[in-house]
């Protein structure tokens, strides 16, 4: 393993027991319309893709380009059986060369006030920075903050490199992006 794959290695592991140990994002409602929503338990969805330039705090892939989007919706917010949906992740380094780009199917979704987490399951892709890492089958959580036009933030923890994902379970949104929109709605 060379020098730079095990500092990746190593940081993206730290990166996983902070996650591991923050337990899951929730938003708590801040209006009498949000509290209703939550206190019905209506349908909920997250739509759109957000682009970010990633910060040095993504040791070696500082300045790399990251765009996700996802479709998701659930008929409750109780019931993750119902939720159905899609995501894509594309990952490129600053050289033009491929990190990562996988998709998926989304599996659980949960969403309160502007936030939601979407779970899902790898069903193709590839990281050619990786060699030999295996993505389908995999899980993702992907995190969603919901500020109007062009000021969300948003937030993942990758399965691929052993981090325990729960279902509906993730990181709050970390990273805002730079270009997009997410809708939430639930």
């Amino acid at each position: 393993m060379n020098r730079r794959l095990a500092t990746v290695a190593a940081s993206l592991l730290l990166l996983a027991a902070t996650v591991a140990t923050a337990g899951p994002a929730t938003a708590a409602p801040a209006s009498a319309g949000e509290l209703a929503a939550v206190d019905d338990f209506g349908p909920v969805s997250v739509r759109g893709s957000g682009s970010t330039v990633l910060t040095a705090a993504f040791q070696g892939f500082e300045g790399d380009p990251v765009q996700i989007s996802v479709d998701a919706r659930a008929a409750t917010n109780t019931d993750p059986r119902s939720t159905t949906g899609h995501f894509h992740v594309r990952h490129v380094h600053t050289d033009g060369r491929l990190v990562a780009d996988f998709e998926g199917d989304i599996t659980c979704l949960a969403g309160g006030g502007r936030e939601a987490i979407a779970t899902g399951v790898i069903t193709r892709g590839e990281a050619p920075w990786f060699p030999g890492t295996e993505l389908a089958g995999t899980k993702v959580a992907l995190s969603v903050e919901d500020n109007g036009r062009h000021g969300d933030r948003m937030g993942w923890v990758w399965g691929v490199f052993g981090q325990p994902i729960s279902d509906c379970q993730g990181t709050v949104p970390f990273i805002r992006t730079t270009g997009g929109d997410f809708s939430v709605r639930g």
